[in-house]
């Protein structure tokens, strides 16, 4: 009963991963992973102090990160997470604080409300309340900048993770930037609450008075996220790249429109926060203010930024800083109304050949991801049309009379277009029925479909010919689609031509290809030779095999010439010669010597047998020089070799006889 049950799981087991390999592929699926947090108990005044905490022993769970995660390691003592695909979601467990609100038992540690509204540093929006959380980034793990805060956590546990970042509802309480992924980004979670205990009662005279104790907690969540399929030791070589850096000073911070250029009096003049730079393509196109930047295989066009300016300290005058802008938006990319948007916020869109858009939005650019000196990668791009502004503002003191100054918020812009095109045309054509590349004036039975390797910008036209009536030549089907698709199955009968051009560069590739069974259109897709040609060869019995090459029929084979004279004359000869059977003791003597003295030179001596040899001898002597055929003539003289052989043969037999019969005779008369 074990072995049939073992051979029954075994057969499942089988046909469970044939199923799965036949299916349809599968993809990275979202990871859920609980972070591994750190308790420090504070004193009840210490603001949530982190050099002033106790680390505790006890490890909590009450952050986790969800995405396509394809590997975890440690760097730096951070937990590490591989993310080749979107983003990663930073969410609060919804359990967060249960057992912390619990109020039932007074001599237990719970929460209470607080009215700090600071946390190591940070300035909180609110009083924390029932618990404060702080979401940070760092670019080497040392140095935090806040990307995002919240109070009273455990009252809005419900919503906390339908937070709002850039405008948009992310259903998470943070969402990492493609920004801080492709550059490796350290991440920082910090919850802060107060907590409280009943504690033996005191006694004022004869009066019980319960007593309470309180601490601060803080719990840290630490890790590092980055792309693994980006080199991030890549440098960028700005002579090979090419730079926008273009400023316009515009209206306000509510839109960002009506641009206008730099004055000689304005604050900005003569210098610039940053550039931007374009690398990884081959060549460029430029029409009117539109760069289009044309990328062959193994080029992965990329956009960067590096930070000319200290943020404190613009062109080197502590007067003009970056400010921290609060709300803005954006007319030009018809953004919402974005909240804390920091020291600078770039905007990144992209359209698509369909005209689908997409946008990426990055607050606080300037300080949570640039680095002065340094180059920034912001992207990796594919083919399509592309905007970039760079939004900020500018804090500038103005000197007034007497030795005052007047304070300005002036808004700026860096804001550029360009596109991203394949610079070359890879267009192969595929077998419909096996997906089998086909060469050029190729056959494909059962139809084929265009693969242009996602080359978006490609015009595909196609045209179809078919065999005249006549069979003698080819005849366009007007009625046949100009425009080409990729994808899409080709499989009526006839010889396609397929013309893709590359309106870029203007290159153009073109292929042909037949679909059908007919030997004839085979034979001219493999041959080139025209309709009209095969037609005869085919008439006149050539056929063609399976990859298209004629075979010419073969020539019927030539009569053989009958024997030679020479021949005929030596046979009648052989067969004309009388051996006689009694051959003496002498004879065969003589036989064997004369055979002996002719050995060397490959002669044979015997009676007529020697002269006929040496008559056909001297026919072919004489003979030579006449345009006989050798292959008759070697016939000959074979036949003839064959012949003096056997009789060579027969000779020696007589001679072994001979010399064998006297003797018994000689015995039967001594009897």
């Amino acid at each position: 009963m074990k072995k049939h049950i073992a051979t029954l799981v075994m057969i499942v087991t089988v046909i469970v991963g044939l199923v799965g390999l036949g299916g349809n592929p599968v993809y990275a699926a979202d990871k859920e992973v609980y972070l591994d947090g750190k308790i420090y108990d504070l004193g009840e005044k210490d603001k949530y102090d982190l050099s002033k905490g106790k680390e505790t022993n006890e490890v909590i769970n009450r952050i986790y990160v969800k995405g396509e995660i394809s590997s975890t390691s440690k760097k730096d003592g951070f937990a590490s997470y591989a993310v080749e695909t979107g983003n990663l979601k930073i969410l609060v467990d919804n359990r967060v604080g249960q057992e912390l609100n619990d109020q039932s038992d007074s001599k237990k540690w719970h929460i209470i409300k607080d009215s700090t509204d600071e946390v190591n540093g940070t300035e909180l929006n609110d009083d924390i309340e029932t618990g404060a959380i702080i979401i940070q980034t760092s670019k080497d793990g040392n140095i935090w900048v806040t990307a995002n805060t919240e109070t009273d956590i455990y009252n809005r546990a419900v919503i906390i993770n339908n937070q709002i970042q850039n405008g948009e509802n992310i259903n998470a309480f943070y969402e990492t930037t493609n920004v801080q992924i492709n550059n490796g980004c350290y991440y920082r979670i910090i919850i802060a609450y107060k907590l409280e205990r009943e504690i033996d009662p005191s006694k004022v005279l004869f009066v019980t008075k319960k007593e309470y104790e309180e601490k601060e907690c803080v719990e840290i969540y630490q890790f590092y996220v980055y792309n693994p399929s980006i080199n991030r030791e890549e440098e960028l070589i700005k002579k090979d790249a090419y730079q926008f850096k273009d400023i316009y000073r515009v209206g306000s911070v509510n839109g960002f429109d009506n641009p206008s250029k730099i004055q000689s009096d304005d604050p900005h003049n003569n210098w610039e926060v940053g550039r931007f730079y374009v690398s990884g393509f081959t060549d460029f196109r430029k029409e009117g203010d539109v760069v289009t930047f044309l990328k062959t295989p193994g080029d992965k066009a990329a956009l960067w930024f590096s930070l000319e300016q200290e943020l404190d300290k613009c062109n080197g005058r502590t007067d003009i800083q970056v400010n921290y802008t609060d709300t803005a938006s954006d007319i030009n990319f018809n953004t919402p109304t974005i909240e804390n948007v920091g020291r600078g916020m770039l905007i990144v869109k992209k359209t698509d050949k369909g005209n689908k858009s997409e946008r990426q939005i990055y607050t606080n650019y300037l300080e949570a991801t640039a680095t002065v000196g340094a180059n920034t990668r912001v992207d990796l791009f594919e083919e399509g049309d592309y905007e970039v502004a760079l939004d900020y503002e500018l804090h500038y003191d103005k000197p007034f009379v007497f030795g005052t100054t007047t304070t300005k918020t002036l808004p700026y812009q860096i804001a550029f277009k360009f596109n991203v095109r394949n610079g070359d045309i890879s267009m192969f054509l595929r077998k419909a029925d096996s997906g089998e590349f086909i060469k050029n004036s190729g056959v494909a039975e059962k139809g084929f479909y265009i693969d242009v390797s996602n080359s978006q910008y490609l015009n595909m036209s196609i045209k179809r010919e078919v065999l005249s009536d006549s069979m003698d030549g080819l005849v366009e089907d007007t009625k046949f689609s100009a425009v080409a698709k990729e994808g899409r199955n080709y499989t009526e009968e006839g010889i396609y031509t397929v013309t893709v051009k590359n309106p870029a560069t203007g290159d153009s590739v073109e292929k042909r290809v037949y679909v059908g069974d007919k030997d004839i259109m085979r034979a001219h897709m493999k041959t080139g030779i025209p309709l009209g040609e095969i037609k005869v060869k085919l008439e006149g019995g050539a056929t063609v095999d399976e990859y298209g090459n004629i075979n010419e029929p073969k020539p019927e084979p030539k009569p053989e010439d009958g024997p030679t004279e020479d021949l005929k004359e030596s046979s009648d000869i052989t067969e004309g010669q009388n051996v006689s059977t009694n051959v003496t003791d002498e004879s065969v003597n003589n036989v064997e010597s004369e055979e002996a003295g002719k050995k060397g030179d490959g002669s044979v001596i015997s009676g007529n047998n020697t002269e006929s040899q040496n008559e056909v001898k001297n026919d072919k002597d004489n003979k030579e020089g006449n345009e006989l055929d050798q292959k008759n003539s070697l016939k000959k003289y074979v036949l003839f070799s064959l012949i003096v052989v056997l009789v060579i043969a027969g000779l020696v037999a007589y001679k072994k006889k001979g010399v064998l019969l006297p003797n018994k005779k000689e015995e039967g008369d001594k009897e």
